[in-house]
């Protein structure tokens, strides 16, 4: 009879570990399950936080171009994460370049890599920040100089409206960020239902 009683106490105690093993299961596939249906919304939210982060770089180039004599292209530093640094800078020493408000010498590899210099971005007449190139993989490398990631990073598509002269960037749930060339204006729409 001892020995009945030992089995069922055993039986007893492996049906509770059962139990709370399929409890645990249940909680992490409830778990899984939210996560899954709230990625795309955090796809959303870094766009939304990549908004804000484009306004203040916008303001911050509009305001140094302003102080810099209105220059027509300006040197963006952001220690050798953003595209061009280490390349060399073409150009006649006539154009109208800044550092500071001065004309500048073009750095060796060495002081480049140190102060991060040789991203050179253009600016339009009213001083926003102007793609090199008018397409789509203009816009792209916009982005990249302007913040110091990737579009892949967010997993953006890129389209450049060459009517409208507007770069967007689209997530994949449709959250878009515009930026607009000639005036600096930026739309963030979300993609809440």
């Amino acid at each position: 009879m001892l020995s009945q009683q030992k089995a069922d106490d055993d039986l007893l105690k492996v049906y509770g570990k059962m139990i709370a093993i399929v409890v645990l299961l249940i909680i992490l596939a409830i778990l899984g399950a939210r996560y899954v249906k709230t990625e795309p919304n955090l796809t959303s939210q870094g766009l939304a936080f990549e908004h804000n982060r484009l306004l203040n770089v916008l303001a911050m180039v509009r305001s140094q171009w302003l102080t810099s004599g209105r220059p027509n292209k300006m040197l963006l530093s952001w220690y050798d994460v953003a595209p061009n640094v280490l390349k060399s800078t073409e150009g006649d020493a006539t154009s109208q370049t800044s550092k500071n408000g001065q004309l500048t010498a073009p750095l060796d590899s060495g002081e480049a890599e140190l102060i991060g210099t040789d991203n050179w971005i253009k600016l339009s007449a009213k001083g926003w920040p102007i793609v090199d190139t008018f397409d789509d993989e203009g816009c792209r490398r916009l982005w990249q100089q302007l913040l110091a990631t990737q579009t892949s990073e967010l997993a953006l598509s890129v389209v450049y409206h060459d009517q409208d002269k507007v770069c967007r960037y689209a997530s994949p749930n449709q959250a878009s960020l515009s930026y607009q060339l000639l005036t600096g204006r930026v739309i963030f729409l979300s993609a809440d239902k």
